[in-house]
């Protein structure tokens, strides 16, 4: 059976805006292996498959520095430090789409990956979404509002126009949620 590796030392190594890194040491308690391990501590994220009573998703179409393109999303972002990841949700969809919804569901929670960073992310339904006032967005966002015939979204998958992987996770929970 495989066994949690025990740490040995760590060391801070940045601070940046988004995460932090740090470098740690562990040790596997059976085969005595030892290795020095990269890990990112960023905040937990949160992400939402708003849908408005004519089943449309509520999508986001924005540019993303990391891979220089523009990408298909649903709405989602950092939850802030104390905040309940709900109270996180609610506050992302009515800022990057000004849309909200008073009927919640949480459909999950996946680790963002597990093989270097620390950090999950949640994913909530939003139903019977209607717009309530204008974006909010953050000083460097620049969001357009995109309503998606639900039908069309495994569409979109398998062609490659959504392709954020906690996205496509966030459907796959959503597909799990309808399922049973």
């Amino acid at each position: 059976m495989v066994k949690k590796w025990e740490t040995k030392s760590e060391k801070s190594v940045l601070s940046a805006k988004v995460f932090k890194y740090r470098e740690v040491e562990r040790t596997s308690p059976d085969s005595g292996k030892t290795g020095k391990f990269d890990v990112l501590d960023c905040w937990d994220w949160v992400n939402i498959v708003a849908l408005t009573a004519e089943n449309e998703v509520v999508m986001v179409e924005q540019y993303r520095q990391g891979i220089d393109s523009i990408t298909l999303e649903i709405p989602g972002g950092v939850g802030h430090p104390g905040e309940d990841i709900i109270d996180g949700a609610k506050r992302e969809l009515a800022e990057e789409t000004g849309y909200q919804s008073t009927e919640w569901v949480k459909l999950g929670q996946v680790d963002a990956n597990p093989a270097f960073m620390s950090n999950t992310c949640a994913t909530y339904l939003a139903l019977n979404c209607q717009k309530a006032g204008p974006q909010n967005l953050d000083p460097l966002e620049e969001i357009d509002i995109k309503l998606v015939p639900l039908k069309d979204i495994p569409t979109l998958i398998k062609e490659g126009k959504i392709t954020h992987s906690l996205v496509v996770a966030a459907f796959h929970l959503f597909d799990l949620s309808t399922s049973s």
